[in-house]
Formats: C-alpha cells, sequence, structure tokens
C-alpha cells in the first residue's frame, strides 16, 4: 500500500524543507491555495496559486479530497491529484491537522502525519529571516492553535513526531529512522 506522508507544525518548524529533503519533487502533492506566492515560489511545481473566486467554485463542484483555512488563506489538495499521486507511489505534502484529519477519514492509515516540533522561539527566528513584522504576528498568533494541534495527532498511531528544534540533517535522520 502507499502511503502520503503530511508534514504538520507551525510556520518555521521546516516542514517544506524536511519534505523536500525525504522525497523527490515528482512526489511531491500539488495543493492550491489563495495566498501570493512567496519568493521563488512557482504556479504548478510549489502550488496552484488560486482567486478565492476559483477555490469556492472547486469547493462547490466537490473537486476537493480536503481543505482549510490558515492564517486566512484556504489550502485544498484535489481529490484527482491525490488519487493519481498515490496510484503511482509514495507521496507527500506540507498540511494543516485539519486537513489531515478529514483526508484520513477518506483513506485512512494510507495518510502518515509527521509533526515537526519547535519552539516559540525558534519560529521567531526563523520566521525573523524570511517574514515581514506584520506576517511574523499574525504567525505568533496561530502559534497556540499548532500546539494545540499536536494533541489531536496524538490520536494517531502512525504519527510520527520529530524535534524541529535540530539541523535539517537531523530532522531528516529523524524521519528516515521512524519510516524504517
Amino acid at each position: 500500500m502507499n502511503h502520503c506522508y503530511l508534514f504538520i507544525g507551525p510556520s518555521g518548524s521546516g516542514k517544506t524543507s524536511l519534505a523536500e529533503k525525504a522525497f523527490t519533487a515528482e512526489q511531491k502533492i500539488i495543493s492550491y491555495t489563495t495566498r501570493a506566492p512567496r519568493d521563488g515560489e512557482e504556479h504548478g511545481r510549489d502550488y496552484y496559486f488560486i482567486s478565492k473566486k476559483e477555490f469556492k467554485q472547486m469547493v462547490n463542484n466537490d473537486k476537493f479530497a480536503e481543505y482549510d483555512v490558515y492564517d486566512e488563506e484556504f489550502y485544498g489538495i484535489a481529490k484527482a491529484t491525490l488519487e493519481e499521486a498515490l496510484a503511482a507511489g509514495d507521496c507527500y505534502d506540507p498540511i494543516t491537522t485539519t486537513g489531515f484529519i478529514n483526508l484520513h477519514r477518506i483513506f485512512g492509515n494510507q495518510m502518515v502525519p509527521i509533526w515537526i516540533n519547535i519552539s516559540k522561539e525558534t519560529m521567531i527566528d526563523r520566521l525573523e529571516k524570511r517574514a515581514a513584522p506584520e506576517e511574523l504576528e499574525r504567525r505568533l498568533a496561530i502559534f497556540q492553535e499548532d500546539q494545540e494541534s499536536l494533541a489531536r495527532l496524538k490520536n494517531f498511531s502512525n504519527l510520527i513526531e520529530i524535534d524541529g528544534e535540530t539541523s535539517l540533517e537531523e530532522m531528516y535522520l529523524q524521519l528516515r529512522q521512524a519510516l524504517n
């Protein structure tokens, strides 16, 4: 059985960096989002960047396996995209806890949650390098919600927890060990 590894954690935890180190670009689920691309992100490679109107049309047409709102922006994985990826092999995507739970309801233990835990101080240090002050403030407000998500994820026996306070290489080794 193929699995989809879903990386979950606070902003700045290293979800995307770890996922990209552990898997190939071809294994990435390309999600849809209404947020603007960050520097270096490309439509169709990192996300499908669409308007809120387009996103709502996809919801109304039942195109999503899951969708969620995070930091006032919509994110979602199309059913067809996920089904094609699972048919081809293992896949991955950074996601929210709610998104994971919704996918788990449909696909069961084919969905594997990977929680990356970091302290508030580490999040601030990492986000100060990439985020505008107002974005940092918004992300700090969400941090407690993110921490509460871990309690929900602990109900899933296939949860993998990663110590995000370590280097990317060490996080990768933790993940490899958990998968073996």
